[in-house]
């Protein structure tokens, strides 16, 4: 059985191990030229942190393509792992041979999900080495498109990209409409959860302070909206300045009328220290649908071709 997994897919085990090589060597190139630049700015503070990225522009848009892996990972190899065999009828004809059914399924489903295991986590792995700088000096690693290409996040999302292409090759029995269903349903489920679900883990921080400049939070944090109020209402519309306020000499003394007529200004964010809970908690919930997934598409395999 091993040697006919072998046979199978080494194609496939060469394009990502050649991709894999080749994403490699710039990532390890530039990450150590970052990481030495900003360790000598920092030391000798010499130079502009923020205009340092400007010249990695490419390699910024190469890390951020990352999040596409988990993707070609369910397109290509959930939805063909199983879904073309029963297309081609090669399933049926090896189950005819020495390979019991239960045993040629289990064996398909741990060489799928160990190799989108090794292939999320040494992605993963690698752009989270290289955005080490970015990190501790340009932006959170909570904002969007960070978050979802660094730490265990990936792994969760190539796990459940591939069980997505699982079920919908057992489902369809045809490669192209397992493809699209595993586009679909991946990217629907990733949208849902990155823009509904995931600010909502935990409760948010709400910081109320006087009215004037955004609060201070810190570094690194998830800010989920800044609302300026009037007596603990929301203001949606224009602040009217009042006459009084106006007049005043400074900044802080305009700050100091409009807090005395009831301005306050409103934080509500994620601490920066929640970061690897999130990640955690992301994690569980895409590999929870991910065991869901496998369990259905065992359960119809077995069943329909019982």
């Amino acid at each position: 059985m091993t040697w006919l997994l072998w046979r199978q897919h080494r194609a496939q085990l060469a394009v990502a191990a050649v991709l894999l090589a080749v994403f490699a060597l710039p990532v390890w190139i530039t990450g150590s030229h970052l990481t030495d630049t900003v360790n000598s700015c920092r030391a000798h503070n010499g130079c502009s942190l923020g205009g340092l990225f400007q010249h990695y522009n490419a390699m910024n848009i190469i890390v951020d393509i990352t999040v596409l892996v988990p993707l070609m990972v369910g397109l290509f190899w959930g939805a063909t792992f199983i879904g073309r065999e029963l297309e081609t009828g090669t399933a049926a004809l090896i189950w005819t041979q020495s390979v019991p059914r239960r045993t040629w399924i289990r064996n398909k489903l741990f060489t799928l999900f160990g190799l989108a295991v090794l292939a999320g986590g040494a992605v993963s792995g690698l752009v989270t080495w290289w955005s080490r700088a970015h990190n501790a000096v340009v932006e959170s690693r909570f904002a969007g498109l960070q978050f979802d290409i660094q730490g265990v996040v990936p792994i969760a999302y190539t796990i459940f990209a591939a069980a997505v292409g699982l079920a919908a090759g057992v489902l369809w029995r045809r490669t192209l409409p397992a493809m699209a269903t595993t586009v679909a349903a991946f990217i629907g489920v990733r949208l849902l959860v990155e823009l509904v679900a995931r600010q909502h883990y935990v409760t948010p921080v709400v910081k109320v302070e006087a009215f004037g400049p955004p609060p201070s939070i810190e570094f690194g944090s998830l800010t989920i909206s800044q609302d300026a109020l009037l007596h603990g209402q929301v203001i949606t519309g224009p602040i009217e300045m009042h006459g009084g306020c106006a007049s005043s000499a400074t900044r802080d003394q305009m700050s100091a009328c409009m807090q005395s007529l009831g301005y306050r200004f409103r934080t509500t964010y994620q601490p920066a220290s929640r970061y690897w809970t999130f990640q955690w908690i992301e994690t569980g919930i895409f590999v929870g649908l991910a065991a869901i997934l496998v369990a259905v598409a065992v359960i119809v395999l077995r069943r329909r071709d019982a």
